[in-house]
């Protein structure tokens, strides 16, 4: 990869399955305009991709100009479907590994893969890797965790990601809260945090008597049943316990290498911060800017021969 043509640097788009997301550097990696759309791959239809793509950034784009697409429109589901780069991958297997067209403008698209893992079990992530390279430098080693609808445990070895576990938290607790016997009783409305009822949620998932997920989730319905609190407090309990839960597993993944970094949406950073400390880990805050920065360093690698 190369810093452009003339004075123009790369464009990378981080393009999911909600959301369209565009960034344009210039010749020394410099960021310089971004633009953002609701505009995911679910909502292109008929494979349409190439027109969306003007509509969005159609502006930017001339002859020659490269574009790196990261996210769900390198999936199945997407443009063009990218194979992973395998684990322990670095940032320079991503521009190695992606999957080169020609635009009808003229302009270089370079399809990046996402990263897997084989062993100990099967693992994918689309999108992620960029935020974790974003976050580690190229010699650091670190635990990365992005919380989410599927949670990320990214471990990483001298700037190498070298393995990873997703958890389901954020979509089982959509799914708890929207469609359970356990959401009945939570009120209607949006409610203010409640930091108390959270921290009782990790405590229990923490507790050795704990009986595990299965019952603990239950017990967000029968303890307001019964009175043991109040039906206010389910939903921020049963938020703590899946997260608790979630903790209580990556802990036990492997030592902790480095800092554990927390990226992603800054609240629910903030929600699983104190979920660790309560478990006795610190946790850093990453950068707001985590997948802008892996997008930098990925437009100032050097040029990979096709």
């Amino acid at each position: 990869m190369s810093a452009g043509v003339g004075a123009e640097g790369p464009i990378v788009v981080d393009w999911g399955s909600s959301n369209f997301r565009a960034y344009r550097f210039d010749a020394g990696g410099a960021l310089t305009e971004t633009h953002q759309a609701a505009a995911g791959i679910l909502s292109v239809k008929d494979g349409a991709f190439e027109a969306a793509l003007y509509r969005e950034i159609g502006n930017w784009i001339s002859a020659g100009r490269q574009l790196y697409l990261s996210g769900m429109i390198t999936s199945r589901n997407g443009w063009v479907e990218t194979p992973y780069a395998e684990a322990p991958a670095r940032l320079a297997d991503l521009a190695a590994q992606a999957v080169r067209r020609g635009g009808s403008r003229g302009e270089k698209l370079y399809f990046l893969p996402g990263v897997c893992a084989r062993a100990p079990l099967p693992d994918v992530m689309r999108g992620e890797e960029i935020q974790v390279f974003g976050t580690v430098g190229p010699q650091q080693s670190a635990t990365v965790v992005l919380p989410g609808t599927h949670s990320k445990w990214v471990q990483v070895e001298k700037g190498a990601i070298t393995g990873f576990r997703t958890f389901l938290t954020g979509e089982v607790y959509a799914l708890l809260k929207a469609h359970s016997i356990v959401g009945r009783l939570i009120p209607e409305g949006a409610a203010p945090f409640d930091e108390a009822a959270f921290l009782a949620g990790v405590a229990q998932a923490q507790d050795s008597r704990s009986a595990g997920l299965l019952n603990d989730a239950f017990t967000t319905r029968s303890g307001a049943l019964l009175g043991n609190f109040p039906p206010a407090e389910i939903a921020d309990r049963l938020s703590g316990m899946l997260i608790g839960h979630e903790i209580r597993e990556g802990l036990t993944l492997g030592p902790i290498s480095g800092a554990l970094y927390l990226v992603g949406e800054e609240s629910l950073c903030g929600k699983y911060r104190l979920a660790l400390e309560a478990s006795g880990q610190e946790a850093v805050l990453g950068s707001g800017h985590a997948a802008v920065e892996g997008f930098r360093r990925l437009s100032a690698l050097p040029e990979t021969a096709a």
